[in-house]
């Protein structure tokens, strides 16, 4: 493969000539918990701070908001149950709205830093430039103001927990700093050496879709603080450096937050005591200390895959939203580089807001600056949250998985009680929303549509995610430990839940397909039926990966194993409906919203196992082009996701130029696309279409559902000639592959397999252009695979490859 040094830098770098204007101009900077988006304004940089531990409420949330009254669920399920028999969805839905609770909590903005120099009045800026470097996750703002050359540099690390701001001048400049914040401050001050601040969080923050609800501000609420300390070469002023060439600020903040679902600990003194001992210790290994371990640990991660794709030189020199904005209004593939470019910032974006010891990536990963944001910024857990981390093995940032797990643990331990209370079930059960607090009832205050307010499948889900990392070859400590009793209660659930029909087959009743509806035979659009093919095969993937952990862990003889295994050949499988497309419901009613956003009823396609029944393939196909192309953002990505499944490079090719344009600035609309910083939109933002776009280009590269190393499966002929390194196959084997176009058809010109984890000799089967080959990896050892014959070349000391010559159809 090529060396590192010539994969192209533009690529990797996000510029700007012009300050942010808005927050969506800003270019985000986070840790996985301490997280800012950089505004680079001349004169008074601003910095908005996210804490990932500030959410509002506590545990006793979801008890105190709930309208629902538990005694009355046993009955009202079973009215749900039998309206939906006789066919009467209007009153099962009135039923089911009897078991609504109150809202999960909201996730915060925590503070502003503003450091100005001056008067940011007296002149304007000249030869200015921001950018963002992704490699080394570091932020500059360059500038002349008032003949002064200003250099401003941030970084937020993860291994010392700090952000860093250096300021450097060639002539003396005054300096001042300070701290504020949306919440309700309890303490601040400024100092000779920096400046603190301490706040209270709401205990309670209603959701923006209940209007009616103010938000309160109770003492069982979070506490939290900012510290921040300067060293510099001026004078020393409270608040202020005078005459300063160089000046470094160093800020961390704390909450009294310990764990998810558990309850604080201390208050805002406690906090602030924290954040200033970080603050210190930070301090005591100098700007440059820090800035070389933030780059160690940030490239240990981010420099594991790189993608490459070549565009012109004067296309790639341009500012990022011009070359956004040429793309859009341009001839189609005229600047690939740019979806190279969107990758990478989306393994960035993962990087920044979703690391070991701190809380999974939210609706807008790790930023936000609206006290009732979107959706409460929360955790939407009926696809959102799960499109977050689908990129998390191929991607190879299995770490970042690692706060989700931490929530589906803390889901499975609250989620036993709400099962209980409200299904008489055994195992545990999470809805459509949950929060910091592990939150797992039903929301909707009995008013809500169930349609998206009922959907006691959010925790299966959940669990695919860590069936998907025993897959790509977690340990047995994981499996053991972290999988197993997740998986297996969350399989106790669905053994409770299933219903049997009168045709010997189970399935669910109540059941949705997230946020969907159908029409009744009168013509009223109804939410609630019958066996959704959502519900089917998320239980019916559960089952198979509990069966396959249970015969790693010798456990078959396990009692829920055994009921799980003898009731999966009762499932019924995904089938095709009315007008050829994949039935969304078992009993197939019409549909009431033609291009709906979900894509609940494809999920066995992606990220299912694509299934290899040609004419259930075909009725995907269809299914997709009857939901049409355009959509949200997140939507946009599953779109991608699923054509690259199909081996369609054409219909990738569409959906990238509904990604690569403008998105609207307006919040509103299902109409995707990118803001100026390449947020995704939804719109508003959500962080989803980002991470999402990210699995999906993975998809287009490489493919290892189905057994086998697919290399180039759906490569858009757009992109003529690339490379990739590192994206990593099932079972735990990360792939490099260079390609170019001949005669119209995308060949591999390079390809390299290396097992990551030792565990024996790892035997795969690879594909490339109609050709198979089986190959035999040395633990750890990297394999050069012959694109053309498939054969090891040179042959790899302990590795043996024999050579399939059969060719295949990689089409539909």
């Amino acid at each position: 493969m090529p060396s590192d040094d010539s994969f192209q830098q533009e690529d990797r770098l996000l510029w700007s000539p012009a300050p942010a204007a808005t927050w969506l101009d800003a270019f985000p900077l986070g840790n996985g918990r301490l997280g800012a988006m950089v505004y680079g304004t001349p004169g008074d940089e601003h910095l908005q701070i996210n804490d990932g531990t500030a959410w509002s409420g506590s545990p006793g949330s979801e008890e105190a908001t709930s309208t629902a009254d538990p005694r009355r669920a046993p009955s009202e399920l079973a009215a749900a149950r039998a309206a939906i028999a006789r066919g009467d969805a209007p009153e099962a839905e009135r039923c089911l709205m009897a078991l609504q609770g109150g809202w999960s909590q909201a996730y915060l903005p925590f503070a502003d830093l503003h450091v100005e120099i001056g008067n940011p009045e007296d002149a304007r800026a000249e030869g200015y430039r921001r950018q963002l470097d992704l490699p080394t996750a570091t932020h500059e703002v360059t500038y002349r103001l008032a003949g002064t050359a200003l250099r401003w540099t941030s970084f937020v690390s993860h291994p010392d927990g700090v952000l860093v701001l250096v300021l450097d001048a060639d002539r003396p400049v005054d300096v001042r700093w300070r701290l504020a914040s949306p919440l309700r401050v309890l303490g601040h001050a400024a100092h000779e050496a920096g400046a603190w601040l301490t706040v209270r969080l709401p205990s309670d923050m209603p959701p923006p879709h209940e209007p009616d609800l103010s938000p309160a501000w109770g003492e069982e609420a979070l506490k939290g603080a900012v510290a921040a300390r300067v060293v510099h070469d001026g004078d020393m002023r409270p608040g202020e450096a005078g005459g300063a060439r160089r000046f470094e600020l160093v800020l961390t903040t704390e909450t009294t937050f310990t764990s998810i679902g558990r309850e604080p600990l201390g208050d805002e003194s406690t906090a602030l005591t924290r954040a200033e001992r970080r603050v210190a210790r930070a301090l005591g290994r100098g700007a440059p200390g820090l800035a070389a371990r933030h780059r160690r640990d940030h490239a240990r991660l981010y420099e594991r895959v790189r993608l490459d794709l070549p565009s012109p030189p004067q296309v790639r020199a341009l500012p990022t939203y011009e070359r956004l904005v040429r793309a859009a209004a341009g001839p189609v593939g005229h600047d690939p580089s740019l979806a190279a470019l969107l990758f990478n910032y989306g393994r960035y974006l993962a990087i920044c807001s979703s690391r070991p010891g701190g809380l999974p990536s939210t609706l807008q990963g790790l930023w936000n600056d609206r006290l009732r944001p979107p959706w409460s910024s929360n955790y939407t857990i009926n696809v959102n949250t799960e499109m977050n981390y689908w990129a998390a093995e191929t991607a190879d940032l299995g770490e970042c998985l690692d706060p989700l797990v931490d929530l589906l643990v803390a889901l499975a331990d609250r989620g036993r009680v709400t099962a209980r209370r409200l299904y008489g079930a055994r195992g545990w059960v999470a809805h459509h929303n949950t929060d910091a607090w592990a939150f797992t009832s039903p929301v909707g205050r009995g008013h809500a549509d169930p349609a998206w307010a009922f959907w006691p499948m959010g925790g299966v889900w959940l669990s695919w995610l860590l069936a998907e990392r025993l897959r790509f070859g977690a340990d047995e400590r994981f499996a053991r430990e972290r999988a197993w009793p997740v998986l297996r209660g969350a399989a106790e659930f669905c053994l409770d839940w299933l219903v049997r029909h009168p045709d010997g087959t189970v399935g669910t009743s109540p059941s949705t397909s997230p946020e969907n509806h159908y029409l009744t035979p009168q013509g009223r659009r109804v939410g609630v039926g019958r066996s959704s093919t959502m519900d089917l095969t998320l239980i019916s993937g559960l089952f198979t990966a509990l069966a396959a952990l249970a015969r790693r862990l010798r456990r078959t003889d396990d009692p829920v194993v055994a009921a799980a295994r003898a009731v999966l050949p009762l499932i019924p499988a995904p089938a095709t409906g009315r007008d050829g497309l994949v039935r969304e419901w078992i009993d197939d009613a019409p549909q009431a919203e033609r291009g709906h956003r979900h894509l609940s009823h494809l999920v066995f396609a992606y990220p299912g196992d694509t299934p290899a029944d040609p004419r259930l393939i075909a009725a995907v196909a269809r299914s997709l082009d009857d939901r049409g192309d355009d959509s949200t953002g997140w939507s946009l990505a599953w779109k991608l996701a699923l054509w690259a499944r199909l081996r369609e490079p054409a219909r990738v090719s569409r959906l990238l130029g509904l990604v690569l344009r403008p998105a609207p600035m307006e919040s509103a609309g299902e109409r995707g696309g990118l803001y100026p910083n390449l947020f995704a939109a939804h719109p508003p933002f959500q962080i989803d279409g980002n991470l999402g776009y990210v699995a999906a280009v993975a998809e287009t590269l490489v493919q290892s559902h189905d057994g086998t190393i697919t290399v180039l499966p759906a490569v858009p002929p757009e992109w003529r000639s690339g490379r990739v390194r590192g994206i990593v196959a099932r079972p735990g084997v990360a792939v490099d592959v260079a390609w170019d176009t001949e005669a119209g058809q995308v060949r591999a010109t390079e390809i390299a397999l290396r097992a990551r984890r030792p565990a024996g000799r790892t035997h795969v089967v690879v594909r490339a252009g109609g050709r198979k080959g089986r190959i035999d990896l040395s633990a750890g050892g990297r394999v050069l695979v012959d694109p053309e014959t498939l054969a090891a070349s040179p042959p790899h000391p302990g590795a043996h490859v024999s050579s399939d010559d059969s060719t295949e159809r990689t089409g539909r």
